[in-house]
Formats: structure tokens, C-alpha cells, sequence
């Protein structure tokens, strides 16, 4: 296969299709007709020799060879459109655009009243649409789907870009008069913490956390009654029972102040962690999103290290 043979017309084509998983939402978000991309569906599979989107029962999905190539195919469109495009100067106070962050409502309560007042101040017409992080995250990143991920890491793939914002320890929500308090005259002791019910706040709603395998590594377990994906639920549940959670010790401390709990460290060493911010390669070079993602970093500096 020889470059010059190629339409390099068909890669935007095949980026939007990956990205839509429809020849309709593809045809929209190009903006040209249904039987035009159509007809760039049948010019791509006549190319590549594959299908490249199948139907299923649960929609279009793309074929293995497909998605090997939604990746560099993306990487490459936008270092062609970084290369060719005007070098603009952005100007938040005008700028109008919306911007989707994923991120767990913990960052959230803890980072984006702050990052909100901002854009009030600086960019009054940047919207933000703010919605919850799940396990399909990077993946909506690099399907064009959202801007943003705030968040913990794990290995990021090779054409992401991150930045640490700030960094968190465990810490235990209780209430001020558990019993278990009042024995141990305000400590909570080990002994103490495994006699106790559990509430575990899991993005995934399975699986169990540092504590635990911190735990199971000196041969002990707790009872977990009741897991989550929400950050706001336990600290009810906690003023309400006898039952403990652990939680970033930032929200943690806002929480307490409401509802007259206790915020203490929990009994056994746990590491502290780190909140990133994450974002794709197709994204890097935009002007717009760098003044944003700059912004977010600089008020995490100022307010939360």
C-alpha cells in the first residue's frame, strides 16, 4: 500500500466512525450526507480489508483491527491539525465552549467550586459539564467524549498527558459518640475498627480497598455491610449507625463539620495518594483546553497544597 494511493480524507472518515460507532452520528458530526459516509465505510473496508464496524445486537461495534487503528489514527490527525491550524490567541473573557470533566464527587466537592469561581471571574461563557468517572473513562477521553479526567491513576496510556494536583491520606468518619469511642476514651483502636461494620466506597461496586489488602497481608479482615460509588451516602449512614468509612481525610473534614462526626486516622499505616488530571493527545495542542487544564492546575496549587 502506497501513502499516495491513499484519500487521506478516508482517515478523518474512519476517526469519526470510530469515534460515533454510527454512520448516521459519523455523517452528523462530519456534517456531510448518510450515503456519503456510507460510501466512505465501503472505500475504507476496501482499503483495510476489513469491515471495520460490524452490527451487533448491542449497536455497531468496531472489529479488532479497528480499534489498533483508532488510536494512531487519532494521534496523527491531531498533530496535523496542530501543525496546519492558525496560531490563535485564546481569549477566555469571549471564548464560548463547553468542556466535559470525568471525575468521582470527591475531586469534585474538593476541586470544582473553586475551579467554577474562576471561570466566573475569567471566562464567564465556558460551560462545564461535570460527570461522574467510571471504568470506561479513558476511553471516553480518547473517543473525542470528554475533555477531562480528575482522578487517581494507574498507568495512563502512552499518549496521555498528566498532572499530579494534589495529594490525600485515609481517614475515618465516625460518630462522636460510638461506643467504640467511648470505651477507648476517643482512640480507635484496631481491635476496635474490625469489631465494627463497614461502609466501602468502590467505583466499580465490587472489589475491596487498600485497607483491605493492607489487612489480609497481616492475616486480618473487616466486615464491609454496605459498599458505594458515592462520597455523600456514607457520611449519613455513619451519623445514623454504628458503622465507620473511610474516606479521603479533605472530604472527610467538610463532612464532619455538618453532622457533628469524628475524623480519625485510621489504625494501621496506609500510604497517602495522589489526584491527577489526565487528557488525550487529540487535545494537547488546543489552545482553548490548555488554558483550562493550565487554570485547574493552578488553582489546585493555590488552594489545595
Amino acid at each position: 500500500m502506497n501513502i499516495r494511493d491513499i484519500d487521506l480524507n478516508l482517515l478523518v472518515f474512519l476517526d469519526a466512525l470510530l469515534r460515533e460507532r454510527s454512520v448516521t452520528k459519523a455523517a452528523l458530526a462530519m456534517d456531510i450526507s448518510q450515503p456519503a459516509m456510507s460510501n466512505a465505510l465501503r472505500r475504507l473496508r476496501k482499503l483495510l480489508g476489513d469491515p471495520v464496524l460490524v452490527r451487533t445486537a448491542s449497536g455497531m461495534q468496531p472489529t479488532d483491527r479497528a480499534l489498533k487503528l483508532q488510536r494512531p489514527v487519532r494521534n496523527a490527525l491531531a498533530q496535523l491539525e496542530t501543525a496546519i491550524a492558525p496560531n490563535r490567541a485564546f481569549e477566555p473573557a469571549t471564548a464560548e465552549r463547553l468542556f466535559t470533566v470525568l471525575i468521582t464527587d470527591y475531586a469534585a466537592s474538593v476541586l470544582m467550586p473553586h475551579v467554577v469561581s474562576v471561570l466566573e471571574r475569567e471566562a464567564p461563557n465556558i460551560a462545564l459539564n461535570i460527570l461522574s468517572a467510571g471504568s470506561d473513562a479513558i476511553d471516553q477521553i480518547e473517543r473525542g467524549e470528554a475533555d477531562f479526567l480528575v482522578n487517581r491513576f494507574g498507568k495512563l496510556p502512552a499518549n496521555f498527558h498528566q498532572h499530579k494536583l494534589w495529594s490525600d491520606r485515609m481517614a475515618c468518619l465516625i460518630r462522636k459518640d460510638h461506643p467504640a469511642l467511648v470505651e477507648a476514651d476517643g482512640e480507635l483502636t484496631l481491635e476496635a475498627f474490625l469489631a465494627q461494620k463497614h461502609i466501602l466506597i468502590t467505583q466499580t461496586g465490587v472489589g475491596l480497598s487498600r485497607i483491605d489488602e493492607v489487612l489480609a497481608d497481616s492475616g486480618k479482615s473487616r466486615q464491609i455491610s454496605v459498599l458505594t460509588r458515592h462520597y455523600q451516602l456514607p457520611r449519613e449512614l455513619v451519623a445514623n449507625s454504628d458503622m465507620i468509612v473511610a474516606l479521603p481525610a479533605r472530604i472527610a473534614r467538610y463532612q464532619a463539620r455538618h453532622l457533628g462526626l469524628a475524623v480519625l486516622d485510621p489504625p494501621l499505616e496506609l500510604p497517602a495518594f495522589d489526584i491527577g488530571i489526565a487528557w488525550g493527545a487529540l487535545d494537547h495542542h488546543d489552545v482553548a483546553h490548555r488554558w483550562l487544564r493550565e487554570r485547574i492546575i493552578g488553582v489546585a496549587r493555590e488552594t489545595l497544597s
